[in-house]
């Protein structure tokens, strides 16, 4: 059965970020301005995402690609709410070791994560021309695309694409002395995140996505 949990250690963490916000020096756009555009944010690639894989025959694998890259992209609403429109992001190559899916070792390419919903997250405080920062939660389907590389490496067979439903997210975001945004969002899925029947079972997905527009342009 599966179930989801945002670990309680990482809100504490989260809501400290948000909450260490610097003052802005002034003569730029405040959070709240910012936010009622379209921000676009990288995302960096000291963001983490990990999975457990239990193979057929029981065999465990810990996967934890590196992130290539990515964006998010962040926005308010005339009503108070904070939406994710986009997150995107790019992994890096999966080899599983000969003996759990194959004599050979397979590898898995292409792979990136999405939201296949959009986030909408109620803060714990309403956004004003004065806050700095801004923290909450909710829910969205997440998305895994994927293909596996052929013997030779020389082609990319894609995959079925995988829904993960209703999501937990964490997401805080806060303003710099620069003016400059830099987000977190964090997600938890406990247990089972998806069965690919004979082939392998996915457990225990941690996303931990940090982002920033310090070199990106913020457009309506």
């Amino acid at each position: 059965m599966k179930t989801f949990h945002i670990l309680p250690a990482v809100l504490p963490a989260i809501l400290f970020t948000a909450a260490c916000g610097f003052e802005p020096d002034g003569g730029g756009d405040s959070l709240a301005t910012q936010l009622r555009q379209r921000a676009f944010l990288d995302v960096s690639s000291d963001s983490d995402v990990a999975v457990s894989a239990t193979a057929r025959g029981g065999q465990n694998l810990d996967v934890n690609p590196g992130v290539l890259g990515g964006q998010a992209v962040l926005r308010t609403t005339q009503d108070g709410w904070l939406l994710v429109e986009d997150l995107e992001i790019p992994l890096d190559d999966v080899t599983v070791p000969p003996g759990m899916l194959s004599e050979r070792p397979v590898v898995f390419t292409d792979i990136s994560l999405r939201l296949g919903t959009q986030l909408a997250v109620r803060p714990l405080a309403p956004i004003d021309d004065e806050s700095v920062s801004l923290v909450g939660w909710g829910d969205a389907d997440l998305l895994l695309d994927w293909a596996m590389l052929s013997w030779d490496g020389t082609q990319h067979f894609p995959l079925a694409m995988r829904r993960i439903a209703d999501v937990p997210f964490a997401v805080a975001i806060e303003m710099d002395a620069a003016g400059d945004l830099h987000a977190s969002i964090t997600a938890r899925v406990d247990g089972v995140v998806d069965d690919l029947g004979e082939l392998v079972v996915l457990r225990d997905l941690a996303v931990d996505v940090v982002g920033s527009n310090a070199d990106a342009v913020v457009l309506e």
